[in-house]
């Protein structure tokens, strides 16, 4: 049997309601960001890494660039994301990009005039 503690109990809880986890911030560590924000949103089947943009808003949805993407067990196999995205781990993705469970996604974009 799988032991709950206190960091296995929110992600089984979130597992059932459907939800998903989303933070966003400047681009740094969110220890070090007094900007970064964790977001719940209802998982959807088939969200796409365009859709998901636009969930978190709707500039950045529509500055939307690429997603880079890859799965958490792969990057916890690295100690940083900068480390992760000098390997071949992260793949590029666009907008219609469709997200499978235990994505990480960075989305890059850029503010349209």
């Amino acid at each position: 049997t799988e032991r709950f503690s206190c960091n296995v109990l929110p992600l089984k809880i979130m597992e059932l309601l459907g939800l998903s986890l989303v933070y966003t911030g400047p681009g740094v560590a969110p220890e070090r960001s007094k900007t970064t924000k964790a977001h719940v949103l209802l998982r959807q089947q088939h969200l796409t890494a365009g859709g998901l943009a636009g969930k978190i808003h709707g500039a950045i949805e529509k500055g939307f660039i690429r997603a880079e993407v890859c799965t958490a067990l792969e990057l916890l196999r690295y100690d940083s994301y900068a480390t992760a995205a000098s390997s071949v781990v992260l793949r590029t993705q666009g907008r219609d990009y469709v997200l499978a469970p235990n994505d990480v996604v960075l989305i890059k974009w850029r503010e349209s005039s």
